[in-house]
């Protein structure tokens, strides 16, 4: 009945025109999305031919048919519904070619059009494939690999886990965690294959972010225990910037710490963003702003300010169209107004015509939120008892406790390494300080690091220079294999 409100609410607001292209999209298959979930430097989002948001803002739902592009110094991260990762380095480009969605069927499949990137990949039964070049990859259980088409046809590497690469018919190898293949631009069936793996300067970088998403996870209040989508990293940003409650005859209820006065507004702080597919959705600006605006709806209660309730948390790109989770709001609350799709003028004021459609503004900002410390936002306290709804409840704890964040990983993934060895530079490129790759999400162990390890400074990828693919030799304590097709 709740979740009927909502829609009903939802589609009183829409104009006749959105109503109609709300229909129309309600009649095209049902969407699946990931999640932008981390956005540093200069990103673009793109569509086809279609320039979707410059600058790529974080919290997006990414869906089938996106494709991210990050400048020199731009790198981003991306979330899956089941905890898989993807991240992209500077003068790096990727596509969501398809996409499985929450308890979907089908495979999934990315594509790097070019770059660097990792993949962090929970590969179920083959469900899931990346793309590069002529080359496909698919990985077995939890696998962490990384992608680079810098020197096409590319390189491989998979730091755990499993993963079987395929070139056409003229190759197919499996690889195993510590291993790396090397591909060869003149022959197809041939390669090399090494039971180590050269250090790259962005592992570091990775390996940071690695560390931090562990951190937020081992916070966890276990509120999402029940949820379809419970492995979604997502959850983790509600843990750390509010509280969760167990209200009787509501459930669950989550409510950043800032939402005690009825002067904030869920929809306050944040853009409009069009796609081609629903038009214009809402993109939130807050750092946990992706979910609660995805599925769920939104209360005020008296007494106690705005709660988020997710239900079962189904996204809303399920009903095929946009529509806002307000459910209950105080009064003098304005709801969050949409705004209509409208002709962007071209070259002597004629409209520009994208689909036959008029091309909407890409991006309309919001910010509507009293600033922090301003005259009567009050910030709620993280530890006291609260009334929701007429019921005193507390705020659910930490199943265990933050660890600390340990900038210094270890343990060993890599197989021994030459001290001589240093990281690849591709031709014309400045090189960086490398690390060993590190890290602790589960399946694999962090990789031990040296001392006085340096971050890639942002803009140390310049686009490398395209040349032939650099010839690998066996390092010290590993072995390389030439090979053609056929099974590791």
């Amino acid at each position: 009945m709740l979740a009927l409100t909502a829609l009903v609410v939802g589609a009183a607001w829409l104009t006749p025109g959105l109503r109609a292209h709300a229909e129309e999209a309600a009649a095209t298959p049902t969407a699946s999305a990931a999640r932008l979930s981390s956005v540093e430097g200069q990103v673009r989002i793109a569509q086809g031919s279609q320039l979707l948001a410059d600058p790529a803002l974080a919290n997006t739902p990414l869906f089938e048919g996106t494709q991210l592009l990050s400048s020199d110094d731009g790198r981003a991260e991306i979330q899956f519904d089941d905890g898989s990762v993807v991240r992209l380095s500077p003068n790096s480009s990727l596509t969501l070619a398809a996409l499985r969605g929450q308890g979907g069927a089908g495979d999934e499949e990315i594509v790097l059009n070019g770059g660097l990137a990792y993949f962090e990949l929970h590969g179920e039964a083959g469900q899931i494939q990346v793309r590069f070049g002529d080359s496909v990859v698919t990985p077995s259980g939890f696998t962490v690999m990384r992608v680079n088409l810098d020197n096409p046809p590319g390189e491989l590497a998979v730091f755990s886990g499993n993963a079987h690469l395929e070139r056409g018919s003229a190759l197919a190898v499996d690889l195993h965690g510590g291993e790396s293949v090397a591909l060869n631009a003149a022959d197809p069936a041939q390669y090399v294959l090494n039971e180590s793996i050269e250090p790259d300067s962005w592992d570091a970088w990775n390996s940071d972010l690695d560390q931090a998403l562990t951190s937020a996870e081992a916070a966890s209040t276990g509120a999402a225990s029940n949820m379809p989508d419970k492995n979604n990293p997502a959850w983790s940003d509600l843990d750390a910037n509010g509280n969760w409650y167990n209200v009787p005859d509501e459930g669950a209820v989550w409510s950043p710490y800032e939402a005690a006065s009825a002067d904030w507004d869920p929809y306050g702080n944040g853009n409009w963003m069009w796609t081609p597919r629903f038009g214009y959705i809402w993109v939130s600006s807050d750092s946990w702003g992706y979910l609660p605006y995805q599925c769920g709806a939104w209360n005020f209660y008296g007494g106690f300010g705005w709660g988020w309730a997710p239900g079962m948390c189904s996204p809303w790109w399920g009903t095929g169209f946009w529509i806002s989770n307000i459910r209950h709001w105080p009064g003098g609350y304005r709801p969050p107004l949409r705004p209509h799709p409208l002709p962007v003028r071209g070259m002597g004021g004629r409209s520009v015509i994208a689909g036959f459609r008029p091309a909407p503004y890409a991006v309309v900002a919001v910010d509507r939120r009293p600033p922090a410390g301003a005259e009567g936002v009050v910030m709620r306290d993280r530890n006291a008892p609260v009334t929701i709804a007429g019921h005193v409840v507390q705020p659910l704890r930490a199943i265990s406790p933050r660890p600390q964040y340990d900038h210094s990983a270890s343990a060993q993934a890599y197989r021994s390494q030459p001290a001589s060895m240093g990281v690849r530079t591709p031709a014309g490129q400045r090189p960086a300080p490398g690390a060993a790759y590190g890290g602790s999400r589960p399946g694999y162990a962090p990789a031990g690091r040296s001392g006085g390890v340096q971050h890639a400074p942002a803009g140390s990828r310049p686009a490398p220079a395209r040349s032939a693919p650099p010839t690998h030799a066996a390092p010290a304590g590993g072995a390389a294999r030439s090979g053609g097709s056929g099974h590791h």
